[in-house]
């Protein structure tokens, strides 16, 4: 065990290592906690029984702690689960196994104080997790009325699924509190409080960068940094004059400092604001620009609307700054660059869209945490940066796996040949042991055009297989895999979807997919959601803005459905397409994320709509069979991919994992 690294014992285990983490600094950077954590390693001293167990962290106050959990069985299977916060920094998670435990290890991190925590593992039985259950359930349907249906239904949901760990989370929330009341109290940093638990932190930087921080506002307003805990600051202020610009020009030319941190009229750093940027620094000293979280304050000084970002999303800087502020810049750069541009129309994101062209994608952090207060403001004004389909058109092969139910696949190819003005694409049909006469007489219609084949592949079903299989009779450089349960009802979305999928750093192009009742079906996908991925804001009505704007403006996401995808041919063959050990369920996710590790960017695009009949011809995952395969597709993923599931960089850890809607953190 590493010298001076020490954890308490968990009733039932042998502790065996106690190791420093620090953040992933892969791109897109996300540093949720800048300071060193711990993992810890557990094995049980005795095999651990299938029934349910408690599992009960507790740390000190102070601070912020999260904590990450991740058992290894012995029967290979693996899980990662994000504990539920009971309260601050006291995590309570009941759970059956369904399998032996062979390690147990807890991955640590935030500001508090992550060595000195209360412990407990105990086993309750059905009996005792059903009455802790039902106490609960009086409590929640007290506070949240018929909204407790849905919380309800996912749990009941998770019980049946066989060969996988099924955690009850409570709430962290108390009667009468809003929803950011509550993160406030549970997962926000509380600096007046803590002072002396950040004066600690403090302590433990070697290396400490003069930061200037340029504010352009008039006297009443300008900021004050007494309170910040970081001593090495400078504060330039200056009072607005004609340019906005040409004032920061002008302070920036007198700093002094490694790094600046422009402010305008309004904006209120916190007190540890200083500090948790100087601390990111230390793990990244290669940055070029950290930007953070941030909230406002009302007209009766109330926090409120918290906007917590995603990581680094090159093409969502394009349609709008969501960077905002505050945004820490390295000095020697926003000089090279020329500093603020008087005739840009909005000239802190004209800097920072220059500075990103630049800088590694690397370079650019996103510190997750809310470091200053705002005042409201209109609104967000969206652009959007149109690409082009090269010259010649790349010939497209749309992919639709089929079995029989003719009248939905006519209304597909009818649709796609109604409302599809690109110049050249080949339709591959693949039948998958259609049997009915209504769906014979469809395919020989449709062999008298040109554009359309039909490929017999019967057998089980087995998405990835087909898809495979068709890639490789395909004469498309860009490959579509779309179902047939689509129906195109816009033209251009295939010159949308080709335009972006063409560019050389795009990997999978996903579309923005509506139920047929107008509601939304697909937004992109988020990991996490359930416990292996989501769809982002499913079920919003077909107007909403969504979070950040997230379904009106271009979008960086790690994955999209396979529904309808649009992806190079060499993109597809460099990851090996899809696997095929995935038969049903999470190949398209899995996908995806090979296309992202291989450096490629994932886009959700809200310009190519077009209807989803989800799973008509399908049906969905009830019989005992299906939940069985379902059960191990859903262990492969978390063997595979396992942590990263827990953390996708375009959404924010500070929103909920257990619906779809953007909503706070509730636990």
């Amino acid at each position: 065990m590493p010298e001076g690294r020490t954890f308490p014992t968990l009733p039932g285990f042998r502790l065996v290592a106690v190791d420093e983490v620090r953040a992933d600094m892969r791109a897109p950077v996300r540093v949720m906690h800048p300071d060193s954590g711990l993992r810890v390693t557990f094995v049980p001293t005795e095999p651990t029984a299938n029934d349910w167990h408690q599992l009960e962290l507790r740390f000190p106050l102070e601070g912020v702690v999260d904590v990450l959990a991740h058992f290894e069985f012995t029967n290979g299977r693996v899980l990662w689960q994000r504990l539920p916060a009971l309260a601050r920094n006291h995590f309570l998670a009941q759970f059956r196994l369904d399998g032996t435990i062979e390690r147990l290890i807890l991955s640590v991190t935030g500001s508090g104080l992550l060595a000195q925590p209360e412990l407990r593992f105990a086993r309750v039985g059905a009996t005792g997790h059903f009455a802790a259950v039902a106490r609960r359930g009086v409590e929640v349907i007290k506070r949240d009325g018929v909204r407790a249906v849905w919380s309800a239904a996912s749990y009941l949901w998770r019980l049946t699924r066989p060969g996988s760990i099924v955690m009850s989370r409570g709430s962290a929330s108390e009667t009468g509190e809003s929803p950011y009341d509550t993160w406030m109290r549970v997962f926000d940093e509380a600096p007046e409080r803590d002072r002396e638990r950040h004066m600690q932190r403090l302590a433990r930087l070697a290396r400490r960068p003069l930061i200037s921080v340029l504010a352009v506002t008039d006297a009443a307003q300008a900021p004050v940094l007494d309170d910040q805990i970081y001593p090495d600051r400078e504060l330039l202020s200056a009072a607005p004059g004609a340019s906005a610009a040409d004032d920061f020009n002008a302070l920036l030319a007198k700093a002094r400092g490694e790094y600046v941190l422009p402010l305008r009229a309004g904006m209120r750093l916190r007190p540890h604001a200083l500090l948790d940027l100087a601390l990111t620094l230390a793990q990244r000293p290669s940055a070029e620009m950290i930007y953070t979280d941030e909230d406002r304050i009302d007209d009766a000084g109330r926090r409120c609307d918290p906007r917590f970002k995603p990581a680094w999303s090159p093409d969502v800087l394009q349609a709008h700054d969501y960077i905002g502020a505050p945004t820490l810049l390295r000095t020697a750069t926003v000089r090279a660059l020329g500093g603020w541009r008087p005739d840009a129309p909005a000239a802190h994101h004209d800097l920072v869209l220059r500075l990103a062209a630049k800088a590694a994608p690397d370079s650019i952090v996103h510190l997750a945490k809310i470091l200053l207060h705002g005042r409201p403001n209109a609104g967000t004004a969206l652009g959007r940066l149109r690409y082009r389909v090269p010259e010649p058109a790349p010939r497209v092969s749309l992919i639709i796996p089929t079995r029989d139910n003719a009248a939905l696949l006519e209304t597909c190819i009818n649709s796609i040949r109604a409302h599809t003005r690109y110049p050249d694409y080949e339709i591959l049909i693949i039948d998958n042991g259609s049997i009915e006469e209504a769906t014979k007489r469809l395919f020989a219609r449709l062999a008298a055009d040109p554009a359309i084949s039909v490929l017999p592949r019967p057998g089980p079903f087995n998405f990835s297989e087909l898809n495979n299989s068709a890639v490789r009779e395909a004469t498309g450089s860009i490959i579509g895999l779309v179902n047939n349960d689509i129906e195109a009802i816009e033209d251009g979305w295939l010159e949308e979807m080709v335009a972006l999928a063409a560019r050389r750093e795009i990997g999978c192009v996903g579309a923005r997919l509506l139920y047929p009742d107008g509601r939304l079906q697909h937004g992109g996908i988020i990991l996490g959601l359930g416990g292996v991925a989501g769809h982002a804001h499913r079920f919003a009505g077909g107007d909403e803005r969504g979070y950040l704007e997230r379904l009106r403006a271009l979008q960086n996401v790690s994955a999209v459905t396979a529904a309808c995808l649009m992806v190079r041919r060499e993109v597809f063959d460099q990851v090996g397409g899809l696997d095929q050990s995935l038969t049903v369920a999470f190949n398209d996710v899995d996908f995806c994320l090979k296309v992202r590790a291989a450096g490629y960017l994932n886009l959700w695009t809200p310009f190519a709509t077009l209807l989803h009949h989800e799973s008509v011809s399908r049906g969905h995952d009830v019989t005992p069979a299906k939940a069985r395969r379902f059960a191990d597709e859903y262990a492969a993923m978390q063997r595979r991919w396992g942590e990263q599931l827990l953390y996708d960089p375009y959404y924010s850890p500070h929103l909920t994992y257990d619906r779809e809607d953007f909503s706070i953190r509730p636990r």
